[in-house]
């Protein structure tokens, strides 16, 4: 990966250089840097170097060197929720669809990168041992397994690389389930480019949401 140089200024002088320098060091939160345009995008990035410059006008203006951890990303999310007292309604979705693959949880996602794109997959509500499984044509590619039940709450399974992770979220305590996924599935997914079926099956009758994003990788912007 390259590097990308750049120039900080800190309006509030060595205050505000200082103030950087304390939260990056907490480290809590991968950094991420943005490229406004037509179309966002942004790359995970460490910072290599931050050389400090002497104060004017109150102002300090320092060179930072960002070291990239990713390629270009941009994020598409796609969204099924599942419960049967939905059956017949009309939804204004873009994407084709019939109401029984919507029942079923089925639907149309798209990596428009030029890379294998990995996916975050977040399902909300109850569960009974859910499943998500990736398509092309008639064929599996790829498949989410979790031996799992729950009744409410949030899990969360990531195959970006560097924050890999299947948790559960539950009235704002993160326990991590890795254990609980079924080995014999991929359940880290990824799709190369084009477009595919997902379907979901949350094991239950209840309203329940799954979400999907695609990061979808460019080599820039």
């Amino acid at each position: 990966m390259t590097e990308i140089q750049a120039t900080i200024t800190f309006l509030k002088g060595y205050p505000g250089y200082t103030e950087l320098m304390n939260y990056l060091k907490l480290g809590e939160k991968e950094l991420k840097l943005y490229y406004e345009a037509d179309d966002s995008a942004f790359c995970f990035v460490d910072i290599k170097s931050v050389s400090k410059q002497e104060l004017v006008a109150g102002t300090l203006s320092c060179q930072i060197v960002f070291q990239k951890l990713s390629l270009w990303l941009k994020t598409q999310t796609y969204t099924i929720e599942v419960n049967e007292s939905n059956l017949g309604k009309v939804y204004p979705y873009t994407y084709p669809y019939t109401y029984s693959a919507f029942y079923e949880g089925k639907i149309q996602i798209i990596n428009r990168g030029i890379f294998k794109a990995p996916l975050l997959i977040e399902i909300m509500g109850a569960v009974d041992e859910p499943e998500v499984i990736i398509r092309k044509g008639s064929k599996i590619i790829t498949m989410f397994r979790l031996f799992h039940s729950q009744n409410s709450g949030e899990i969360h399974a990531s195959a970006v690389p560097n924050k890999q992770f299947i948790r559960k979220i539950d009235n704002g305590e993160i326990v991590s389930i890795y254990g609980l996924q079924d080995f014999t599935c991929d359940n880290f997914l990824f799709v190369e480019p084009g477009e595919y079926e997902v379907e979901f099956r949350p094991g239950v009758a209840n309203l329940t949401t799954c979400r999907i994003t695609i990061y979808e990788g460019y080599l820039g912007v």
